[in-house]
């Protein structure tokens, strides 16, 4: 497997350039991934091995894929390593920059995948600190655009773009600085790796403006993504670039479910209810599984827009099969994306059973998030279980709309004032907004 890996790299790797080619790892599973990650970091340890800048770095690379696609703290922490010991072996300011520049985005996607908005802070010192090498390199300018761009629109969400717009503007001007760069390198090589790096910038500027467009209820910045990004999957092929599709493919059907939302046009929902419906999915669970969980996700906030604008107890019935099948699969404690699939189930649950009156849904569900709230420890998880919480008294809202008693009151403001604090001692703005919003309505019920 070595031998075959090194054979790999050596076909995929771009001609003298230091970074390997993320196209490689388009089409490596998990195992593959896992292989030549452990034989990278081998390599690199090596005292017989005369570079070993370039070992680490890579292995850097392709933990930090791994951890994009499972989760798995282990990996970041060992992309994190290997980013560090490729910043020690560097032997020129540019190859410093490099590896401090893996170790940025290493700091972005643990603050994506758990909300550890303090590594943001260190991203921004790394960014910082290797800036200043950089300045003949019109290919690694490229780079650290796209990263610092990364994390100009993760400052401008932390702080809220529905509170503070010239943040998320200024973002914005870094972002389109960084996609203007990116098409511009991808016109003078046509290399698969430029190609989805120019890719990776289009997802930072498709994302701020979703935030924005939800934000303000706006349609037309939801078809300003929809333009962007019919036009950027057709770049792609699912046979030879299955994650960035498949990554694109959720975004066009995620824009064309909210402009229809907004618009209040079942029609377009729909369409983007089919687009992310494909049969034969390019990405499945065993090869990406995170992306495989955010597709069905995105299809069952879909199911669900069309529910609640059609009043379909069917499509209802649909959206709860497509969470459950997501939730099924075994995530990580303590992921964003975890946390988000447990509290739109419940908030589509609670409103299917409104629309039919029904309190045994309410009973099994409530029945279930106790459950979960047994085995998972504040102490361990506050973040899950604040989550739970917030579902938790999401149900008994909805009981008490149906019956118009809320029993359980006093016991769901105590639940949610916990949540509250927690979300705000860990900075999530949006779920701290959520869970205030149901104590409101709670208090009111007094």
């Amino acid at each position: 497997m070595f031998e075959f890996g090194r054979e790999l790299r050596r076909i995929f790797r771009n001609h003298g350039r230091m970074e390997s080619d993320p196209s490689l790892y388009e089409l490596m599973n998990l195992q593959l991934l896992i292989t030549q990650g452990r034989q990278l970091d081998i390599e690199g340890g090596r005292v017989s091995t005369k570079n070993r800048f370039m070992p680490y770095l890579e292995a850097a690379q392709i933990w930090r894929e791994y951890g994009r696609r499972t989760g798995d703290p282990v990996a970041l922490r060992r992309a994190a390593s290997a980013a560090e010991n490729a910043g020690k072996e560097a032997k020129t300011a540019a190859e410093a920059a490099i590896a401090a520049l893996e170790q940025a985005q290493t700091c972005i996607l643990s603050a994506d995948l758990y909300e550890t908005h303090d590594l943001l802070t260190s991203a921004e010192d790394l960014l910082a600190g290797g800036r200043a090498a950089i300045q003949d390199d019109d290919s690694l300018r490229a780079r650290f655009n796209r990263v610092e761009a990364q994390l100009a629109a993760r400052l401008a969400v932390k702080q809220g773009v529905g509170e503070d717009l010239e943040l998320a503007l200024l973002a914005m001007s870094h972002i389109d600085r960084a996609v203007e760069r990116a098409d511009k390198r991808v016109q003078h090589t046509h290399a698969a790796a430029d190609k989805i790096e120019a890719a990776q910038a289009r997802y930072e500027r498709a994302d701020l403006l979703t935030l924005v467009g939800l934000d303000r209820c706006d349609s037309s910045l939801m078809g300003a993504v929809i333009k962007d990004f019919e036009a950027l999957q057709a770049r792609f092929d699912p046979a030879y670039e299955p994650v960035t599709w498949s990554r694109v493919n959720l975004r066009l059907g995620l824009a064309m479910v909210w402009k229809g939302e907004i618009e209040g046009n079942p029609g377009v929902i729909s369409e983007g209810i089919s687009l992310l419906s494909t049969e034969e999915d390019p990405v499945d669970f065993e090869h990406s599984p995170l992306d495989w969980v955010a597709h069905k996700q995105a299809l069952a906030m879909g199911l669900q827009a069309l529910a609640e604008l059609t009043l379909n107890e069917q499509i209802y019935d649909k959206a709860m099969q497509v969470y459950d099948l997501a939730l099924k699969r075994p995530l990580q404690k303590g992921l964003a994306l975890r946390g988000q699939l447990i509290n739109n189930r419940a908030g589509c649950l609670a409103k299917h059973a409104e629309l039919k009156g029904d309190l045994k849904s309410l009973d099994r569900a409530e029945a279930d998030f106790k459950a979960e709230l047994r085995a998972c420890k504040p102490e361990h998880d506050p973040v899950g279980w604040a989550i739970l919480q917030t579902s938790l008294a999401r149900l008994y809202v909805a009981r008490g709309d149906i019956t118009g008693f809320m029993m359980e009151r006093t016991e769901a403001a105590y639940a949610l004032e916990a949540a509250v604090e927690i979300f705000d001692e860990q900075h999530l703005k949006s779920l701290a907004k959520g869970a205030q919003m149901q104590l409101d309505r709670v208090r009111e019920q007094a």
